[in-house]
């Protein structure tokens, strides 16, 4: 493995922590509050308002998104592969422990009684129930380790995507968000910058759910504000953070740029931002995340260890 590709999984990991610790300074915000609570921008974890959701976590930590990124890895660290009910378990084990910022739908999969002998049956019984409607960001917030590990098979990248996706997650428009945000992450991984990228992953889409190519084609473009990212109807929905992600992929000019831009425009602002970090990361590497945000993120060198054991399995692989 070269350095410059150990440099982008690092960025990967880093780059999602990073983008869900800022994030979360504007969490479930319209824009007209960001811009009453920090008129000047938000560019300090230190500036993140302590109200009664953002002061359960320190500056510069990160949320639930990244602990079930986290969980994944630790699964695939102890297991050496993509265990399904291991990661199950670890979820469990970690709702249980911490639990900050769970999901609603996260915690009603959980729940279920059949979770840790069936999760996927647990999973879809729950999108079911909702008349397969729920297709909340739960899964593809968590996804981007998937992205890393066996990222030069795509074919293998497919399958653990969807099999993690379907442990809480069912319906075909969050499988499809896992499935391209890790396929974009092995794409930068392997150094492949080819313009038609974003055609293959509108693609892809099609496999899984016809209405994934038309939000994209629609809401994706050079302007953010076109995604409406902090409509308070839609806030969770999963093509908004994969629309955030594949927005910073073609139209942020820097890391720190991207994930401003994404975090100021409020809604689910720590996932938006981590689907984000994710790709640029793997983009930009981690050499060139700012230092202020990388310096100052809670538990830096525990998460730089956990890293290094990831790339250190796969290259023993």
């Amino acid at each position: 493995m070269t350095d410059q590709i150990k440099d982008k999984i690092r960025g990967v990991i880093f780059g999602q922590a990073i983008g869900d610790a800022i994030g979360l300074g504007t969490e479930f915000m319209t824009q007209a509050m960001v811009k009453h609570y920090y008129p000047d921008g938000l560019t300090e974890y230190t500036q993140i308002l302590q109200d009664k959701h953002r002061k359960r976590w320190k500056p510069g930590e990160w949320t639930d998104d990244t602990n079930q990124m986290l969980c994944i890895l630790d699964s695939i660290l102890a297991t050496k592969r993509v265990d399904v009910k291991d990661i199950a378990l670890t979820l469990v084990d970690w709702a249980h422990h911490d639990g900050r910022g769970l999901g609603r739908t996260v915690y009603s999969v959980l729940g279920s009684p059949i979770f840790m002998q069936s999760p996927h049956e647990a999973a879809k019984n729950y999108w079911e129930k909702s008349n397969r409607y729920a297709a909340a960001n739960g899964a593809v917030m968590r996804t981007s380790v998937l992205g890393i590990w066996e990222y030069n098979k795509p074919e293998k990248i497919r399958i653990n995507a969807t099999k993690v996706c379907k442990i809480t997650h069912y319906d075909p428009r969050c499988v499809g968000s896992c499935v391209m945000v890790c396929l974009v992450i092995s794409h930068l991984l392997q150094g492949k910058t080819d313009l038609e990228l974003v055609s293959k992953l509108l693609t892809e889409g099609d496999i899984f759910d016809q209405r994934i190519r038309p939000f994209l084609q629609e809401h994706v473009r050079p302007n953010i504000a076109a995604l409406n990212l902090s409509d308070q109807e839609s806030i969770g929905y999963t093509l908004k953070a994969l629309g955030a992600g594949l927005w910073a992929l073609q139209y942020a000019i820097s890391f720190e740029s991207g994930i401003s831009t994404i975090i100021h425009e409020g809604g689910d602002a720590d996932t938006n931002a981590s689907v984000a970090g994710a790709i640029l990361g793997a983009r930009f590497g981690y050499e060139a995340l700012p230092i202020h945000w990388k310096d100052n993120l809670h538990r830096k060198d525990w998460l730089m260890e956990q890293t290094n054991q990831l790339i250190a399995l796969m290259e023993a692989a």
